[in-house]
């Protein structure tokens, strides 16, 4: 292991691996393992998720980068990054797909318009999810080729191939590798981004000064949390000036620059080119064209005038930029209605944490997160590397000349960007309140793969710390088997600490954990468990996404859960025994319609009156008519729902007999069961602490 903490590259062994050691770092072995472990991730990532459903945002993601290519049309989606949108639904471009009328008054809902595109229009579903997922993965290759590049480049062969067998295997990549979302594409464009810019401030060419400027302008429109690159990008800049060291220019001829004050000057014209490149691409990603919408009628203008004036009115933080940039048209106008939204929404979101609710969020949520969602592995690995890096920096620090400060501070130098962009970022989601998944910490995870690499130094001193080697090795090996056995369930992944993925949805839902992905798994399950096609048991499901069970051959009694696209009303079944299949998001009560939290006085009270209203009604022939009408039809479903929500109360005091994918929660209920839940003692019943949520989104 190379050193980093010391400028001879001395390491913890002599230099030159022998034996088995010298043949697997061999340059055409290490090459031959690099591209077996890429081809792994590109395989463990697509085909986890082949007997997938669409994750809860995936149809907008792939509506909205179909419609940009076929369209022009920016209105899908503005609020994440137009970069993956557009890559997942590249393919698409060569086949022929049936996409609803945009402008037809009911599809100005993003959320509908996706829907139907994948499962109203004749399309096939698999092949589409197929296409656009593998895009996705792709963008994963490219990530652990960085990373294992960029580790290689600090400690070795065996440092950037340890690296990089953390990041193929790793349950936090893997749950998202294939996903139609913007996470990925974020996490490889900040570790990109942030390794150009380090290149650049050390030599300045015309190769590092382009590399520089289109990984900045790939990061600014994959998505909205770019920003943060400018306290990382001040702090690098800061570390560099600091440092003393001359610049070197590479234009007609090479050349060093030194003094504080004209390396400066040179990181401003480079700060000024950046903002310029940056601006630029932006514009072009949008067509270079302001409205947001492209040939639209008035009615879906003033659509869309009315969502962007909504999130603008909102106490947003940086609405008076956004503004004058909008009256001004100084950026796209889908690109500024996107940040505005960001704004909004990560400032407000009722979430979930170990039966606690809040809608401002909670410090510990993404540290808790990272605990339980990370294996445990992992952590017995980052200590070896420290342990691997003092051991090598103090055998250097003995031999004489030396300078312990000076070793240290090179040390840090070396990996500052890594240690940047952990510092800002996780500053950032502490003190985030928009606490809804693991996945919003995903960028911070390759650079900790990078600095795992200083853990090989213990294969190379295999003579001196054979014990901390074999350790080591057990380690990877168990993190490896561990990422394997989870498969293809990554998304559901929690670690020993809370007992696995049977007992996560205690601590963890929404994306974390249930994000609408086992509709496939769960016709699976009734076929197996002969439940299918049969009136002897009810099946009763309550599901959180926006997958499509119908599309599925699900013919299950569907009860209220969140937005429910396959539904086109609810009707009020009456419940008795039978399969009750819950998601666990609903079950938890975080994302309901007219709910969020525990079954509180509030709620049951709301809850008896609407009952007796109802059954008021129901003893006339008048009565009964009047149901059908807008208003009554709104108080039965506000009654669905909370009734819903004391069934939910009630399976939260017992196990689950089964599950799909740790997601799909099931329970077999007999007719007291269901009596008890609807008509006893509430299970739960707690003072009205929990807003409703109309309150809170006010």
């Amino acid at each position: 292991m190379a050193i980093a903490g010391n400028p001879r590259n001395t390491s913890m062994t002599p230099p030159g691996p022998r034996g088995w050691r010298g043949i697997i770092l061999a340059p055409w072995s290490a090459t031959a393992a690099v591209v077996i472990l890429l081809a792994a991730y590109f395989a463990l990532a697509v085909t986890s998720v082949l007997n997938k459903s669409v994750t809860y945002d995936e149809p907008v993601h792939l509506a909205g980068g179909y419609v940009y290519w076929t369209r022009g049309d920016y209105r899908i989606n503005p609020e994440n990054g137009i970069l993956p949108q557009r890559w997942m639904a590249l393919p698409l471009l060569a086949g022929s797909w049936n996409f609803p009328d945009l402008n037809a008054p009911p599809n100005y809902d993003q959320w509908m318009l996706a829907h139907k595109f994948l499962y109203e229009s004749g399309n096939d579903v698999r092949l589409m999810l197929l296409l656009g997922r593998s895009m996705v993965a792709l963008l994963g290759v490219a990530l652990a080729a960085v990373v294992y590049r960029w580790s290689r480049s600090l400690f070795g062969t065996a440092g950037g191939l340890l690296s990089l067998t953390l990041c193929v295997f790793s349950t936090a990549l893997l749950a998202n590798g294939a996903l139609m979302t913007s996470d990925l594409a974020a996490s490889l464009c900040f570790l990109g981004a942030l390794g150009c810019l380090w290149r650049l401030l050390h030599r300045v060419t015309i190769f590092t000064i382009l590399c520089s400027c289109l990984a900045m302008g790939a990061l600014f429109v994959s998505k909205m949390s770019a920003l943060l690159i400018v306290p990382m990008g001040l702090c690098l800049l800061v570390i560099r000036l600091l440092n003393r060291r001359p610049l070197e220019v590479a234009f007609v001829r090479a050349g060093q620059v030194g003094g504080l004050v004209r390396q400066a000057v040179i990181y401003l014209g480079m700060v000024v080119l950046h903002i310029a490149a940056i601006y630029v691409i932006i514009w072009a990603f949008y067509g270079f064209r302001y409205a947001e919408l492209n040939n639209a009628p008035p009615a879906a203008v003033a659509q869309k005038d009315e969502n962007f004036n909504k999130v603008m009115s909102a106490s947003i933080t940086g609405r008076g930029i956004i503004q004058f940039a909008r009256d001004h048209r100084l950026l796209p106008e889908a690109y500024l209605h996107g940040h505005a939204h960001v704004l909004k929404f990560s400032q407000f979101r009722a979430a979930f944490l170990n039966g606690e609710y809040s809608a401002r969020g909670w410090w510990t949520f993404f540290p808790y997160a990272f605990l339980i969602k990370t294996p445990l592995s992992l952590f017995v690995i980052l200590l070896l590397a420290a342990l691997a890096a003092l051991v090598g920096w103090r055998r250097v620090v003995r031999k004489p000349p030396s300078d312990p400060d000076r070793l240290a501070r090179h040390s840090f130098y070396r990996t500052a960007p890594l240690w940047v962009l952990l510092a800002v970022y996780w500053a950032f989601a502490i003190t985030s309140k928009l606490n809804i998944g693991h996945r919003h910490i995903l960028p911070t995870y390759p650079p900790i793969f990078i600095l795992a690499g200083a853990a090989a130094g213990w294969w190379k001193a295999w003579s001196r710390g054979r014990f901390v080697s074999v350790l080591l090795s057990a380690a990877l090996l168990a993190y490896v088997a561990e990422s394997l056995t989870a498969w293809p369930h990554y998304l559901a992944y929690f670690n020993q600490l809370v007992g696995g993925p049977g007992n996560a949805h205690r601590h963890l839902v929404d994306s974390s954990l249930d994000w609408g992905q086992d509709v496939p798994g769960l016709k699976l399950w009734l076929d197996r468990h002969g439940l299918t096609g049969q009136d002897q048991v009810p099946v009763y499901l309550s599901y959180f996404g926006n997958g499509n069970p119908t599309y599925y051959g699900i013919t299950a009694h569907r009860l209220p859960g969140f937005v429910d696209m396959d539904i086109k009303t609810m009707p009020v079944v009456p419940l008795r025994g039978g399969v009750y299949v819950i998601s666990a998001t609903v079950l938890e009560s975080v994302l309901p319609l007219n709910r969020i939290g525990r079954w509180t006085v509030y709620y049951e009270e709301t809850y008896k009156r609407l009952m007796g209203d109802i059954d008021e009604m129901m003893k006339s022939d008048q009565g009964r008519a009047s149901l059908a009408e807008p208003l009554w039809q709104e108080y039965l479903r506000q009654f669905a729902d909370l009734r819903l929500g004391r069934l939910c109360a009630y399976l939260r005091s017992r196990e689950p007999d089964d599950n799909v994918g740790y997601s799909l929660l099931i329970y077999r209920l007999s007719d007291h069961d269901v009596q008890q839940a609807l008509y006893g003692p509430p299970t739960e019943l707690l003072p009205d602490l929990i807003p409703t949520k109309d309150k809170l989104l006010k």
